[in-house]
C-alpha cells in the first residue's frame, strides 16, 4: 500500500508547489475581502472583467435574468470547435494546460486553462473550506474517484495516506455492505477535521450507520464537503444525522463559468466574484445557469449555457452576512448508483470517457445486472479496437472483477429534456 501513498503524496507535493500555495497566499486574501465589503466586491469583479475583456455586471449582490437577445454559447458549439474559443498566449496566459472531460451528459469536452485560472480555482475552493472551518494542514479524508489501492487488497484496506496533504485517501469504488464498517473504523481512527466526498459515497456510509443504529464517533469532524453530484435533501439529512455535522455542498464545472458554495447556515451562495452569472428562466420556477468566466484568460467563455438548473432564491440576505446572492436548490446531475452482486455501490463512472474526446462523440454506461456492463459509444472518425481496449481497461481499473464490453451505436436515445442518462440500469435476467 505504501506505493499508492508515495504516488499520491508526490502528486500532492507537485500540486502544492505549482498552484495550491500560490492560491492560498496571494489570491485567497482578496477573495476573503469580497465576502462582506460591497465596494471591494464590485471593484474586484470590474477589475477581473477588464483583465479578461469580458462584460459582466459589477454588482455581485444580485442575479439578473439573461437579457433578451443575448447571444448564448451552447455546449455543442464548444465541443465541436474548441479552438475557436482559445485566445493567443499573452500576459497572464502564457502557461496553460489542456484538460479533457466527459461533460455532464457523457459528451467529452476539450478545455484550455491558464495557470492563473488553476491557481484561482484552488483559492476559491480553499475559501469554501474556510467556511467549513478547515485550515490548511489539518487532517482530512477524501472519498472520491481516485484509485488509491489495488483491485483486491489482501489486507482489506481500501485506502492509503497522502502524507503531504495529511489526507486519508479512500476508494469510492470498493464501498459495499461488507466493507463499509471498515471504512467507518478507519475514519474514526484517523479522526479527520474534514471529509470531502461524492454525495453517493458519503451517503452510503451514512445509510450503513443509520441502519446499524450507531453514530460516527470521531471527535474532530467540523464538516463534510460534497461535490460533483447533486446532493439530494434526503441524503443531506441522512449524512448530518449519522455524522453529527453540517454538510457543505460545492457546485462547479470544468468550464469554470459558475461556482456555488454552501455557508454555515446551509444556504447556497452563487459566487459572483468567481464568474458573471445570469439566470435563463425556464418558465416553471427554475432557471438555467449562464456564466461568463472571470478567471480563465486562455479560454474566456462568455454567456455559456451550463445546462444545469437551479431554483432561484428570494433575494433576502443570508444570516451569515455574506454578500453573495443565494439560490434555494441545485437541480440536475442526479447520479445513479449501481449496486453489484457483491454489495459494492458504484457511481461517478464519467472518468472512463475522459481523454477520449477525439475518438468518442458520446458515451454511456449501461448496467445489465449480474455484474455485466456495456459501454455504449458513438464513435468518431478513427475509433479503433485499441480505443475499445483502452476504455475497457480504464473501466476495470475502477470496477474490477466485472464483465464489460463496448457497443458502437449511431446515436444514444434522448429523454424529453434532450439529455440521456449517463448511467442506464437495465436489470436483465442473467
Amino acid at each position: 500500500m505504501w506505493s499508492y501513498s508515495l504516488r499520491l503524496s508526490l502528486r500532492s507535493l507537485g500540486r502544492e508547489l505549482a498552484r495550491n500555495l500560490w492560491g492560498r497566499l496571494f489570491v485567497y486574501p482578496r477573495l476573503a475581502a469580497n465576502e462582506h465589503d460591497r465596494q471591494a466586491l464590485a471593484r474586484y469583479i470590474a477589475a477581473r472583467a477588464r483583465r479578461l475583456g469580458v462584460r459582466v455586471d459589477a454588482d455581485g449582490t444580485r442575479l439578473a435574468p439573461v437579457a433578451p437577445g443575448t447571444p448564448l454559447l451552447a455546449k455543442g458549439e464548444l465541443r465541436q470547435q474548441p479552438d475557436r474559443f482559445v485566445r493567443p498566449r499573452g500576459p497572464g496566459s502564457l502557461l496553460r494546460a489542456t484538460i479533457r472531460t466527459s461533460g455532464t451528459s457523457g459528451s467529452p469536452l476539450t478545455l484550455v486553462q491558464s495557470l492563473g485560472n488553476i491557481i484561482r480555482e484552488e483559492a476559491f475552493v480553499y475559501r469554501q473550506l474556510r467556511w467549513v472551518g478547515f485550515r490548511h494542514g489539518q487532517r482530512r479524508a477524501w472519498i472520491r474517484g481516485d484509485i488509491v489501492c489495488p483491485d483486491f487488497p489482501r489486507d482489506g484496506r481500501y485506502w492509503c495516506h497522502d502524507w503531504i496533504g495529511n489526507a486519508l485517501m479512500m476508494s469510492s469504488y470498493h464501498l459495499s455492505s461488507d466493507t463499509i464498517g471498515r471504512y467507518i473504523d478507519a475514519l474514526e481512527r484517523f479522526d479527520p477535521v474534514l471529509v470531502q466526498a461524492y454525495p453517493s459515497s458519503i451517503g452510503a456510509l451514512a445509510a450503513w450507520l443509520n441502519a446499524a443504529g450507531r453514530r460516527y464517533r470521531g471527535r474532530s469532524l467540523k464538516g463534510i464537503m460534497t461535490s460533483s453530484e447533486t446532493l439530494e435533501p434526503a441524503v443531506r439529512a441522512a449524512v448530518e444525522l449519522a455524522f453529527g455535522t453540517r454538510v457543505y455542498d460545492w457546485y462547479g464545472q470544468a468550464e469554470r463559468v459558475a461556482a456555488i458554495g454552501t455557508c454555515e447556515h446551509g444556504r447556497y451562495h452563487v459566487l459572483t466574484d468567481y464568474s458573471g452569472v445570469e439566470l435563463l428562466e425556464r418558465g416553471d420556477g427554475t432557471a438555467e445557469l449562464v456564466g461568463t468566466t472571470l478567471n480563465n484568460a486562455a479560454m474566456p467563455l462568455q454567456h455559456y449555457r451550463t445546462g444545469d438548473t437551479v431554483v432561484p432564491g428570494s433575494g433576502e440576505p443570508c444570516p451569515c452576512g455574506r454578500l453573495f446572492p443565494t439560490i434555494k436548490a441545485i437541480i440536475g446531475r442526479q447520479e445513479k448508483v449501481v449496486t453489484l452482486p457483491d454489495g459494492r455501490m458504484i457511481a461517478r463512472l464519467d472518468r472512463v470517457f475522459q481523454g477520449h474526446d477525439r475518438r468518442v462523440v458520446e458515451g454511456q454506461v449501461r448496467y445489465l445486472g449480474a455484474g455485466r456492463f456495456v459501454l455504449r459509444v458513438v464513435p468518431a472518425a478513427g475509433f479503433s479496437r485499441a480505443d475499445e481496449a483502452a476504455l475497457i481497461h480504464k473501466f476495470l481499473l475502477r470496477v474490477p472483477g466485472v464483465q464489460v464490453a463496448v457497443e458502437q451505436v449511431d446515436a444514444i436515445p434522448r429523454g424529453p429534456n434532450g439529455k440521456f442518462e449517463f448511467v442506464e440500469v437495465e436489470e436483465a435476467a442473467p
